[in-house]
């Protein structure tokens, strides 16, 4: 048991630690669609996970999809919200991350951080 736990925190340690790309990188726009049919923003991105910015609370633990789209790319991503923050109040905002169950090409040009 605490050999899974170890795993998933190396995992997640790796995850955090690559490059992210702002907004939607050079592949994707900034805005993308949480089904549902949530609108979010997209603050940035990594091949494993998303930044999201949303007007509505995302529930950490919910299986979604990330639907995004570009001028050249479209792409359905599945995965799950990991965590859930409030970042501003007036209007309410929140930041959630999406993490892929699989890896997604957002592009070239690694040159956003965080």
């Amino acid at each position: 048991m605490a050999s899974v736990a170890r795993e998933q925190a190396e995992r997640r340690q790796e995850r955090r630690q690559e490059h992210r790309i702002a907004g939607g990188g050079p592949r994707y726009g900034s805005v993308a669609v949480l089904r549902p049919g949530q609108a979010v923003v997209l603050v940035n991105i990594n091949s494993r996970a998303a930044l999201v910015e949303s007007g509505s609370r995302l529930r950490p633990g919910l299986h979604t999809e990330l639907q995004m789209c570009g001028s050249d790319a479209r792409t359905r991503v599945r995965g799950r919200i990991d965590r859930c923050q409030v970042v501003r109040l007036d209007p309410l905002r929140y930041h959630g991350v999406v993490v892929f169950d699989e890896s997604v090409d957002v592009g070239s040009g690694m040159e956003g951080s965080e």
